[in-house]
């Protein structure tokens, strides 16, 4: 066979020091084992790791939304099914049977908002739980500031932004082992893999933050400095180039 190159972008991964899809990590070795040189450039997270930083302050939004003393679960999602809100929905009523000093917030849109909105009300927790509709661009970042613990129940996911995005504003996340989550989220370092489909196990994990905030906090900023670290975009560009100037050579 003749030389081939494969390159292949992926995230981040299992260990503060391999970043990278797991699904990607075995399609190399796949093709590797048929003689085909690979090459893995990771994504980066190609934003500015600044723009969601735990220096912003939420307290705006807090204001805005009247939850300024409650502890707060956010999620940023479609209201379509692949992302699983239903659950996460349902895991709040098990929550605030045990405190009812919790906010739930969901921002986003889409085909399922407002039976989820009935949902909530059915299942009694309608004042606990704010649909916020699209958040503008700019108003993002204030929103990932405002929360205390970011939940992502997808029931599918490619990279999974979302955590990527709560991981550089330094909080903790609990996410679905789905995708490329299993590989942003380590469980119990940074976060929790949960489930697909679970409430209970949600609101099992959320409960654990809410009683151990150093804990929490501790895993936030843990989060923050994976992306510190291993989301730099200057060092993509360079392997990228010299990924080039080899196969040019």
């Amino acid at each position: 066979m003749s030389l081939s190159v494969a390159v292949i972008s992926g995230p981040v991964g299992k260990t503060p020091e391999d970043i990278t899809y797991s699904f990607v990590f075995d399609e190399a070795y796949r093709l590797a084992q048929k003689g085909i040189e690979v090459h893995i450039i990771r994504n980066r997270f190609e934003k500015d790791v600044e723009r969601f930083n735990p220096s912003i302050d939420g307290s705006i939004i807090r204001e805005r939304l009247g939850i300024e003393d409650k502890f707060v679960v956010f999620t940023l999602r479609h209201h379509e099914p692949k992302y699983g809100l239903e659950y996460l929905i349902r895991a709040a009523p098990m929550v605030l049977r045990e405190r009812s000093d919790v906010a739930f917030v969901i921002g986003g849109d889409g085909s399922l908002r407002t039976y989820h909105e009935r949902l909530a009300e059915r299942l009694g927790i309608g004042k606990d739980m704010i649909f916020t509709g699209r958040i503008p661009r700019d108003e993002v970042p204030h929103y990932y500031a405002m929360s205390d613990i970011v939940v992502v129940p997808s029931l599918q996911e490619a990279f999974g932004l979302v955590v990527a995005e709560a991981m550089a504003s330094g909080k903790p996340v609990i996410g679905t082992s789905v995708g490329g989550i299993p590989d942003q989220i380590i469980d119990g370092y940074n976060g929790f893999l949960v489930r697909p489909r679970d409430p209970s196990e949600i609101a099992e994990k959320i409960s654990w933050l809410l009683k151990n905030p150093q804990d929490a906090k501790l895993m936030g900023l843990r989060g923050r400095k994976i992306v510190e670290e291993k989301f730099n975009i200057n060092e993509r560009i360079e392997k990228l180039v010299q990924l080039y100037i080899e196969l040019l050579g």
